[in-house]
């Protein structure tokens, strides 16, 4: 496998959530494949330790299924499952968004700013990692601004399959020279947080959030993925 290269962060397991992730969404990692311990700490040049740790919180996220003593296989995706994430997902951000509007300082709005700029620009040169980053710091920034604790959590319990369907369906839009369609949206969100408008901002959010929901839908069962 090629996704897993030596590392030499002290947050190993993070690194290999990661790396994990991306061979699910390139497909070197298929939907009821085991995930071998012993061949990634090999390939990563690390203990199985973190490798297990990574494993757990990828299983407590819905990514991969563990069955103890026999170990841990890539979650089969279906519809229904993807469904429920987006749209829980878009209300809880939806949320978020309407809580955190009278919060925000000049300072979030320029990074808010200079984030969907370098996303802009990412996508010109069809560099999904930068993007699906950006994007998941843009949606972290608005989270914190609500200044409610649980909703952040149960939000960040979303994060890692955010991430996985990102990037699987951000490869596909760049198979496909489509990513242009994400052009714009954060900037029309943006502007409704500056007119302080909690109405439309929290519908601007739920709708960008299904409208992902609904691409990556799409991609799956063309791909017969699902």
């Amino acid at each position: 496998m090629g996704t897993f290269k030596p590392i030499s962060n002290t947050n190993l397991y993070v690194e290999v959530i990661n790396s994990i992730i991306t061979a699910i969404a390139t497909g070197e990692l298929k939907s009821g494949e085991k995930i071998i311990e012993q061949t990634i700490a090999t390939e990563m040049n690390i203990s199985r330790a973190p490798i297990r740790e990574a494993i757990r919180e990828l299983a407590a996220q819905g990514i991969v299924e563990y069955i103890p003593k026999k170990g841990a296989t890539v979650a089969t995706l279906n519809k229904k499952s993807i469904e429920e994430t987006y749209s829980l997902r878009a209300l809880l951000e939806g949320m978020a968004v309407s809580l955190a509007i009278d919060n925000f300082t000049p300072e979030d709005i320029k990074n808010m700013i200079a984030l969907s700029k370098t996303m802009t620009e990412s996508l010109k040169k069809q560099d999904v990692e930068n993007f699906i980053n950006c994007d998941v710091a843009f949606h972290s920034l608005i989270c914190q601004r609500s200044n409610h604790t649980k909703l952040q959590k149960l939000i960040e319990n979303f994060v890692l399959q955010t991430k996985l369907y990102m990037r699987m369906s951000k490869y596909n839009m760049l198979i496909n020279s489509s990513l242009s369609i994400e052009y714009g949206v954060h900037d029309k969100l943006i502007e409704l947080i500056k007119e302080k408008d909690k109405e439309k901002a929290e519908k601007e959010m739920k709708d960008h959030i299904m409208n992902s929901g609904e691409v990556l839908i799409n991609y799956l069962l063309k791909s017969e993925e699902i």
